[in-house]
C-alpha cells in the first residue's frame, strides 16, 4: 500500500475515544448534579439513553436534517424529558458544563498515539471530521493530537458533511492528495466509509467491536495497530 501518501483519519470513535471520555463526564455531571434525586433510574440507564438520544441527534445532524444548535442545545433536554425530569434550567446548566468538560478529556484509542507516531514519519496526516470546529480543536489539544496533523478538516469549515463526497473533494484540494494517494480511516459506515466511496478513494474501516455488515471495504481493522503493517 506504499501508493498512499496522505492518510484521512475521522476523530471521534476513531482515534478520540468518545464512548469513554463522554461517559467519564456523564458519570461526573450525574454525581455533582444528584440526579439520583429526580428519579428511579440507574446510573447505567442514564448513559443508555444519553447514547440512544445522542446517536439519533447525529445521525439527523449527518443527514442535515438538525443544526448544531438544535443537537448541542436541545440533547439534554430530551434525555432529561425521558427520565422524567422536567427542569429545562438544569437541562442547559447540564449541558453547558458537558460541552466545555467532555472535549478536555484525553482518552484515545489503544494504540493510537504509537501508530500516529509511526505514520507520521511516512505519510502526511490529516482529520476529516463532521465534529464541531472549536469543540474538535480543544479534543485534539486535550489528547496530545493536534501536532500529528497537518490539515483539520471539519464540516463547518467546508459546510459540506461526511458522506458528501465534496467535503473528501475539498480535502484533497487543500492537501494536495490525489484519489490515488490517499485513504480514509474510520469507524462509521454511513460517514466514511460511504463518503470514501463517493469519492473515489479507498478507506479502512476501523470495527473495533467487530460488527457485522455487508458493505464492501478496500480494508477493515479491528485494532490501531493493524495500521502498522496495513500501511
Amino acid at each position: 500500500m506504499n501508493q498512499y501518501k496522505h492518510l484521512f483519519f475521522d476523530l471521534d470513535h476513531t482515534l478520540w475515544d468518545f464512548e469513554r471520555n463522554s461517559q467519564e463526564t456523564l458519570l461526573e455531571l450525574h454525581d455533582s448534579f444528584e440526579l439520583n434525586k429526580f428519579g428511579d433510574f440507574s446510573k447505567k440507564e442514564f448513559l443508555a439513553v444519553f447514547k440512544t438520544i445522542n446517536g439519533n441527534l447525529w445521525k439527523l445532524y449527518d443527514q442535515g436534517l438538525v443544526g448544531r444548535e438544535k443537537l448541542r442545545n436541545e440533547r439534554f433536554t430530551m434525555v432529561f424529558d425521558a427520565l422524567g425530569i422536567s427542569d429545562k434550567s438544569m437541562s442547559e446548566e447540564f449541558s453547558d458544563i458537558y460541552l466545555s468538560s467532555c472535549p478536555k478529556k484525553s482518552n484515545v484509542f489503544p494504540f493510537a498515539i504509537e501508530v500516529l507516531d509511526y505514520l507520521k514519519e511516512v505519510y502526511s496526516l490529516h482529520i476529516i471530521t463532521n465534529g464541531f470546529e472549536d469543540i474538535q480543536d480543544t479534543k485534539l489539544k486535550s489528547a496530545g493530537l493536534n501536532n500529528y496533523f497537518d490539515q483539520v478538516i471539519t464540516s463547518e469549515s467546508t459546510r459540506f458533511k461526511k458522506p458528501q463526497k465534496e467535503i473528501f473533494e475539498y480535502a484533497m484540494q487543500m492537501t494536495g492528495a490525489s484519489k490515488q494517494d490517499c485513504v480514509m480511516i474510520g469507524d462509521n459506515l454511513e460517514t466514511d466509509i460511504k463518503g470514501a466511496k463517493a469519492a473515489d478513494i479507498d478507506h479502512i474501516l476501523f470495527n473495533p467491536e467487530a460488527f457485522e455488515h455487508n458493505e464492501s471495504v478496500t480494508h477493515e481493522i479491528n485494532c490501531l495497530s493493524e495500521l502498522k503493517s496495513l500501511l
